[in-house]
């Protein structure tokens, strides 16, 4: 199977430790597809400064290819600052530098070279929401992250994104089960054929539109969270797509069910790694 996560990377900076690593909804998506055992890719701007290299260098220790990636000469990668405190992160900021590398853009030369995958991943922090229609066109299984930020679940948001959508994927930790209910059909109404939310350490509610399902989360001693998210969701739609899911198709219970007990057991076991999925780079004095 053919993957590509398409938009955004950045570097996780664990400061009070003095590592980094590569990250990024797209790239981890992409570097687990590769770990597990898939022809894969990441898609989206580079800078052009030594905080890139980390990022290419840790897709390539995946096995996932970069080679579309475009190069925004005289552009800074994003740097996301963490402490990292008993496998937990604790958000400190963020560094754009004066130009970031940006979004990038579904021109069609970008559209054309895209055109073989057979699963396609994006997010809300790819900014390419007023772009998603293009991708519709393509025969590709399109799924999409709009993480767990409120601003990414409004109805506008979701007008822009839903309408032709495989699956949508959410983060509601803190909501009850009614509300995750209740939140899930008012995706379904917007166009996402499949919604997937997961909410923390109660594990995940996946639909269908038909039936829901509540998977529990598999408990693990972890060394990181990071990316627990991300590994889940690779696994979980390389397996469906190995069950038969194609673009447009409504999957049954029962391989969906497989899928969930695969991912969960999958993302636990990348818990007890380092970074989002195993490859870290020291802190240097000129980065």
């Amino acid at each position: 199977m053919k993957f590509l996560g398409l938009g955004d990377n950045a570097i996780d900076y664990y400061v009070n430790k003095g590592v980094m690593y590569p990250g990024g909804n797209a790239v981890n998506t992409a570097a687990h597809a590769a770990l597990l055992g898939h022809e894969a890719a990441y898609l989206g701007n580079f800078g052009d400064d030594e905080y890139a290299g980390i990022i290419q260098d840790g897709l390539n220790f995946a096995g996932a290819s970069c080679a579309l990636c475009p190069v925004v000469h005289g552009s800074h990668t994003k740097i996301c600052l963490y402490d990292m405190i008993d496998g937990e992160r604790h958000f400190l900021g963020i560094d754009t530098g004066e130009i970031w590398s940006g979004p990038v853009g579904l021109t069609p030369e970008i559209l054309e070279s895209i055109g073989k995958y057979e699963l396609i991943h994006s997010c809300a922090y790819a900014k390419i929401a007023n772009e998603v229609y293009k991708l519709s066109a393509l025969p590709a299984v399109f799924t999409y992250d709009f993480s767990e930020k409120e601003k990414y679940h409004t109805s506008e948001y979701l007008d822009l994104v839903c309408s032709d959508l495989d699956l949508a994927l959410f983060s509601c930790s803190h909501a009850s089960r009614q509300e995750i209910i209740d939140f899930t059909r008012i995706v379904h109404r917007h166009g996402a054929r499949h919604v997937l939310i997961t909410i923390g350490n109660r594990g995940q509610y996946f639909s269908n539109g038909s039936i829901g399902i509540w998977n529990p989360a598999n408990y693990v001693k972890a060394r990181d969270t990071t990316g627990a998210g991300d590994a889940f969701l690779a696994c979980f739609v390389t397996q469906l797509y190995g069950h038969g899911w194609h673009k447009g198709q409504i999957m049954p219970e029962e391989p969906i069910r497989a899928a969930l007990r695969a991912a969960a057991a999958y993302s636990s076991e990348n818990c007890r790694k380092e970074g989002s999925f195993g490859y870290r780079a020291m802190k240097k004095e000129n980065c």
